[in-house]
């Protein structure tokens, strides 16, 4: 097993490598942090230093985020529409070991990307003398972690539906969306009192309401680091939110994994 999974991940790098569109998508974001970070290198002053820190780790962090879902949705779907999958899945290769691989090549591409934002951020302090932040590890672990579980649910979407759907689920389909359909459909349903079509709005609102409940969160303890986003100090509750963050996100990830390998087990071409 050892033997295919290392085989796999180096397939699957080469395949990030030489995916056209990936390689585009990448310079572009890069381009954009570029335009928005280089002026700001040059001409800040001396007390904006650990302002212009964070703002640098969030764009490096920011772009390890979406290049690691769009490795999510490129990698299985490619092979899917492709056809090329009834060659993956031979007999000495099962579907959970190359699904496996998948999630390990993407998360290992995260872990450089998120290790360079950590070298970018420990140059710019050691060039500018501000000692080591603890917060910065904890933003990146979890960012990682955060990561990673967005790639796993991206990945399963793109087993269900085409790419560019699953693309715009991911970008409208969000907590904060469904949680404020919720109070609008609250709100309508007070307000419209005995209108014929309030059983309409209430059906409505219980398809929300189990959506809400259903759609995964990456970020389940976002409320608590805004003093730790803010002066990069971390404290012990701030340590104990991490780990809960890292089982959730363990969790959240290792479900998708197994709903997409059932997925791709009962698809036609397997």
């Amino acid at each position: 097993m050892y033997a295919l999974l290392r085989a796999n991940i180096e397939t699957n790098l080469i395949f990030y490598r030489r995916n056209r569109l990936m390689v585009a998508a990448s310079i572009m974001i890069v381009a954009i942090m570029s335009i928005t970070s280089i002026p700001a290198l040059l001409f800040t002053s001396k007390s904006q230093h650990l302002e212009l820190i964070k703002t640098v780790m969030m764009l490096v962090t920011g772009f390890a985020t979406v290049v690691t879902a769009g490795l999510g949705l490129m990698l299985v779907s490619q092979h899917i529409r492709d056809r090329s999958i009834k060659m993956v899945f031979t007999k000495p290769c099962l579907p959970e070991v190359w699904l496996l691989s998948s999630f390990l090549s993407a998360g290992l591409v995260a872990a450089v990307l998120y290790a360079l934002a950590l070298l970018v951020t420990s140059i710019l302090g050691a060039i500018w003398g501000i000692p080591f932040q603890t917060g910065v590890v904890y933003i990146l672990l979890n960012g990682f972690f955060q990561a990673m579980s967005l790639m796993a649910f991206a990945t399963f979407l793109s087993v269900i539906f085409h790419p560019v759907i699953a693309l715009f689920i991911l970008l409208v389909l969000q907590e904060g969306l469904l949680y404020w359909l919720k109070v609008m459909l609250v709100g309508g349903i007070k307000s419209a009192g005995e209108n014929g079509y309030v059983p309409l709005l209430k059906v409505i609102k219980v398809i929300v309401d189990a959506l809400y409940m259903l759609w995964p969160t990456f970020s389940p303890y976002e409320s608590k680091m805004g003093q730790l986003s803010s002066t990069l100090r971390g404290t012990d509750a701030d340590w104990m939110y991490l780990a809960l963050a890292i089982v959730y996100a363990v969790v959240v990830t290792a479900m998708f994994f197994f709903m997409t390998g059932y997925v791709l087990k009962k698809k036609r071409y397997v």
